[in-house]
Formats: structure tokens, C-alpha cells, sequence
């Protein structure tokens, strides 16, 4: 069966829309077995419609329920098999749950935005939306590199004992100026970094200037991905640029950490970020 019904100009995300989804680099834990492994493997992960579950109860589309906001997931991924030494280097799962992590704000279902495909998505995670931890396909390429080799062989032996806090959080000036003009926010896909200061209720308007994100977040590469244990290629790692990514200011705001009050856009501004 294919989508007759349409949010935005995307095909509703439904059980027997027969949609697929494919995560092209997605790391796991592989042979060969300790002494000489586990090695760090990239894997094709994919996911189908087909496995769709809590989706809408009261509404169907094309006579099968819809993928909904922070509540539907996919229940099973596939591709990973060949992971066996742990699985996947953060979710340490192979055949994990997937979940849309963009949906629509406009056409709802059930008081929830509906997913659609072309919508991003999440894979192998067995985390609910939004509290996942989980990487990107150009995320995870660049964490694959050379140089960050040795730190990724550390992933999942947790933090030596006082290591376990990861260091300050700042962005360099570098990476500031790396994002700048691109098209997107990598989390809302805002194309314009527009929103509102929460103190005065006045519009601000940042065009292409968005804020620079590390992805993965700097504490799961500390505490998930071998930075604890690596300390030197975590810095070398945080201060990369093709570690951040754009992010608009409201998304920003909404992560929490040392840079989330309600004047945070106004300082923002300030510092031309």
C-alpha cells in the first residue's frame, strides 16, 4: 500500500505506508572478541513501516494507524547482525527500536503531530523521544576518522573514577563561524534562526547565523564514546569543526546546561553567535 494522505506535501508515516528508513553508518561493537577486538564496525541500518507500533488509536489513514509525536516507534531495525561483540557503541543494541525525532506542527492527530516520510529519524536506539541518545549519519562519519580511532575502541568501559564530569562546553570562535550561512537547524529544520526574546517579547531575527552544536553531545562522547578515557583526542575532538552542527537559538535553549536562561538569545546577539 502507498500514502493517498498528505501533511505538508509528505506522505503520512502510517503502518502500511511502506516506508522505509536507512541509517547508512551506524557503529557497532564487532569481532573479533577481546583480546584483539571488539572492533568498531559501521553497519547499514534499516527500519521499516511495517513494524510501526503505538500508533494513532482513533484515527487511521489509508485504514492503518499513523506514526505520532514522542510516542510511536518502529519496534525492530535490521542490518546489524554481524554487531555481536555489544552492539551498537552507544545503544549496545543491534536490532534496537527506531522513532521519528521531526514531525509535523501544523497537522495533528489525536493532540499529536503526525510523522511523515522524509521526516528525520532515529534508529537502533531503544530510548523514547525526546530522551535519546543517538548519532546522525554525518555525525557518526566524522567521529569515524583516523584520528579519533582510539578513543571510539574506548566506547562503553565508562570513566576511570573522578573523570566522570566532562570539561567546559564552549564552542570556538572557528566553529562559530562554521555554521554560519548554513541551510538548516540539524534539530527543528528551521531554514531562519527567528524566535522571540522570553524576557521582552520582542522578534529577533539571526537569518543564517545559527549556534554551533557539538554532535554528539559533548557529554555522551565524555562519558559514552571514550572521551574520559582519551582526554587529549577529546579536545582535539570538541574543538573540530566538523563536530558542530547549526542549531537555531530556540532549539538551543531548550538543551539545558550552563547557556539556557532567558537572556540567552540577547547574549547571543551580543557576542554575534
Amino acid at each position: 500500500m502507498s500514502c493517498t494522505v498528505f501533511a505538508e506535501g509528505k506522505g503520512f508515516f502510517h503502518k502500511g505506508s511502506g516506508g522505509t528508513g536507512t541509517a547508512p553508518v551506524d557503529v557497532c561493537l564487532s569481532p573479533p572478541p577481546p583480546p584483539a577486538g571488539p572492533l568498531p564496525v559501521p553497519y547499514v541500518n534499516n527500519m521499516s513501516a511495517g513494524d510501526l507500533t503505538k500508533g494513532s488509536k482513533s484515527v487511521k489513514i489509508d485504514g492503518n494507524p499513523t506514526a505520532l509525536e514522542n510516542v510511536s516507534e518502529v519496534s525492530t531495525s535490521s542490518g546489524n547482525e554481524a554487531g555481536t561483540q555489544g552492539g551498537g557503541v552507544v545503544t549496545h543494541k543491534t536490532k534496537g527500536k527506531a522513532s521519528c525525532t521531526l514531525w509535523s506542527f501544523t497537522v495533528k492527530v489525536e493532540g499529536k503531530g503526525v510523522g511523515r516520510h522524509g521526516d528525520l529519524a532515529i534508529q537502533n536506539c531503544m530510548s523514547t523521544p525526546p530522551n535519546i541518545i543517538c548519532t546522525y549519519v554525518k555525525v557518526i562519519e566524522n567521529m569515524q576518522r583516523p584520528e579519533f580511532a582510539a578513543m571510539l575502541a574506548d566506547a562503553g568501559k565508562g570513566c576511570p573514577p573522578g573523570k566522570e564530569d566532562p570539561p567546559e562546553t564552549k564552542t570556538t570562535k572557528k566553529q562559530r563561524a562554521h555554521v554560519r550561512g548554513r541551510a538548516v537547524c540539524w534539530s527543528c529544520q528551521k531554514s531562519i534562526n527567528t524566535g522571540f526574546f522570553k524576557s521582552s517579547g520582542r522578534r529577533y531575527n539571526r537569518g543564517k547565523r545559527w549556534v554551533a552544536d557539538h554532535q554528539p553531545p559533548q557529554s555522551v562522547v565524555w562519558k559514552e564514546l571514550g572521551g574520559c578515557r582519551n582526554p587529549a583526542i577529546f579536545e582535539k575532538w570538541k574543538k573540530d569543526n566538523k563536530s558542530v552542527q547549526p542549531q537555531c537559538t530556540a532549539c538551543s535553549n531548550t538543551q539545558g546546561g550552563s547557556v539556557s536562561t532567558a537572556d540567552t538569545t540577547e547574549l547571543l546577539t551580543k557576542l554575534g553567535i
